[in-house]
């Protein structure tokens, strides 16, 4: 439950970095007729790098979740060759009572199952773990894309009508005074 806290904490967290940024992006100069904004780039900077410390955090959560997958078959592939070794030496020792190596090999097959379904269990929640993390990253980069592309169409067509209006305005008094030297005599 605490791990999906600090999962989600950092999500939030980068969610605000990134809105953040976009702020800034929206808040910042335009500089006459382009699409260009002018902004404080150590701001930005400082708040890239923030983003940058809190993805590698999710990414070593992934990576030892990943590890601990490795280590836990590593423990029931070692558990089930330690029990069929002493499954091996019951039955060397008790050829004669068939009960206990029938009882030993089902012992032995349980513990086997157990070790394998629960390698199972921790590969499948690590990968959906990481499925999840990067599916939640790939919907919060394209959300935020898309959002990037409104705003940039929105300063395009305010520029665009901004500069219409100018070369409007300038015609129009280009026309007067062509007009009032016609007329002069």
């Amino acid at each position: 439950m605490k791990e999906n806290y600090e999962v989600t904490s950092r999500r939030i967290e980068i969610t605000g970095l990134v809105e953040v940024l976009q702020e800034i992006i929206e808040d910042g100069s335009k500089v006459p007729f382009s699409k260009k904004v002018l902004v404080d780039r150590d701001e930005v900077v400082n708040i890239l790098d923030e983003i940058v410390q809190v993805i590698p955090e999710d990414l070593r959560t992934a990576q030892w979740v990943l590890a601990e997958k490795d280590r836990i078959l590593t423990e029931a592939k070692t558990e089930y060759e330690r029990t069929k070794a002493e499954v091996d030496r019951m039955m060397q020792e008790k050829v004669n009572n068939h009960d206990i190596v029938k009882e030993a090999t089902i012992k032995a097959q349980e513990i086997l199952n157990k070790a394998q379904t629960e390698a199972k269990l921790v590969k499948l929640s690590a990968r959906d773990y990481a499925d999840s993390l990067l599916s939640d990253l790939d919907a919060e980069i394209k959300e935020r894309n898309q959002q990037m592309m409104v705003n940039f169409k929105n300063l395009f067509e305010g520029f665009v009508q901004e500069y219409n209006k100018s070369f409007h305005t300038t015609s129009t008094t280009i026309k007067d005074n062509i007009k009032e030297l016609r007329e002069m005599k």
